[in-house]
């Protein structure tokens, strides 16, 4: 069995075995400033999943807006508008998942 390096914002290390298709699965951690989103709300394909490892903020969809801090996620379907904003007073580490 063999693996490929790839390289994901915020990791380290990331392989993917031999054969896998890179674009089913993506994984990245981000920061977000107290107050900050990174991006407006968007849309793309698939499932996003965030999870908090640190600080405070909200899921925004159309349908509302979902409080998450640490140790919690919150998944999304990623065809409709969402976004991530920083609520907290403090730097907010979390990880991103989007399965296609």
């Amino acid at each position: 069995m063999s693996f490929t390096q790839v390289v994901k914002k915020g990791i380290r290390a990331f392989s993917l075995e031999t054969g896998v298709d890179p674009d089913k699965l993506s994984l990245h951690i981000s920061e977000a400033p107290a107050g900050t989103r990174l991006h407006p709300p968007h849309t793309h394909v698939g499932l996003e999943a965030f999870y908090v490892l640190e600080g405070h903020g909200a899921v925004e969809t159309a349908g509302g807006s979902q409080p998450i801090g640490p140790n919690e996620c919150v998944v999304v379907d990623a065809s409709r508008p969402h976004g991530l904003v920083n609520t907290g007073t403090m730097m907010m580490r979390y990880i991103v998942v989007i399965a296609k």
